[in-house]
């Protein structure tokens, strides 16, 4: 009994016990924590950074670059990975970071100002088990980038491109195969072209995203209505030029979150007669 109470929580199996049940249960930033409070936590932390399949980073204000080159250093299994929002980055630690690992399946660098296109360099080139890629708000995404992608990338299913302003339809029109997700935003240089080359090689599209996109008509909703026969989102708001003429024949089978008004404005051309009243 005297020697079982005499083991330290560094003594237990680090695969069997530590990896498997008790550090997945700690914060980031208690690992961290943990880390600096001596060599062999150190070496600890380290070890079980180089198995964790997921990372997120979203939502802490305090990281910062050097805390990231930790991951960096280490990480090697990596299949999701959430850096949103984390303004602080630059290319050099995240390409370091995708040659690190190629196994990637979804990355989300939405609102990332801080980097440029030349960090999906090694993403888009080796990372060939990538499904899932959201790049909402990065206006750094260039036409070459999405070349790239629909020439490397053939199991890409989901997209997020909200606000890249500089694509339009020609870059779009070639990648959008097979795609079950796309949100493409706010690119005002989009047009019913692109919606035709939704319909046309996107038949298993699930969510379509097209917001803001103020020059697709309703030839084009029509269009992917008619032959994208899984979709089941359509967002359309602040599209002027889309109409009921399109949307009234969907609503029954896809949610789209534009309203429909065309019922209220009948009832105000053909007002309730008032009966009964004694006036």
């Amino acid at each position: 009994m005297s020697e079982i109470a005499n083991i330290t929580l560094l003594q237990l199996s680090w695969d069997d016990i530590l990896f498997q049940h008790v550090l997945p249960y700690l914060t980031l930033k208690d690992c961290f924590n943990l880390r600096s409070t001596c060599k062999l936590c150190r070496e600890l932390v380290d070890s079980y950074f180089a198995i964790i399949k997921n990372i997120n980073i979203s939502m802490l204000k305090t990281f910062n670059g050097p805390a990231f080159n930790v991951f960096v250093q280490n990480c090697k299994s990596i299949r999701h990975i959430n850096l949103a929002y984390c303004n602080w980055f630059e290319d050099k630690l995240l390409k370091r970071l995708f040659y690190n690992n190629t196994h990637l399946s979804y990355v989300n660098l939405s609102g990332c100002l801080g980097l440029t296109s030349a960090c999906l360099q090694p993403l888009i080139v080796f990372c060939k088990d990538l499904k899932s890629l959201k790049l909402k708000n990065c206006h750094w995404v260039t036409v070459d980038c999405i070349e790239a992608l629909t020439f490397h990338q053939n199991n890409l299913e989901e997209i997020d491109l909200t606000s890249c302003w500089d694509l339009g339809d020609e870059s779009l029109i070639a990648f959008i195969k097979k795609l079950r997700v796309l949100c493409i935003s706010n690119i005002y240089s989009v047009t019913d072209i692109t919606m035709f080359a939704i319909a046309h090689y996107s038949q298993c599209l699930e969510y379509l995203n097209i917001s803001g996109c103020w020059r697709i008509k309703d030839d084009g909703v029509r269009m992917v209505g008619e032959y994208c026969r899984n979709l089941h989102s359509l967002l359309v708001k602040d599209c002027h030029y889309i109409t009921e003429r399109s949307l009234g024949c969907l609503r029954n089978r896809i949610f789209i979150d534009k309203s429909d008004y065309s019922q209220y404005y009948r009832d105000l051309h053909h007002p309730v007669p008032i009966m009964g009243l004694n006036l």
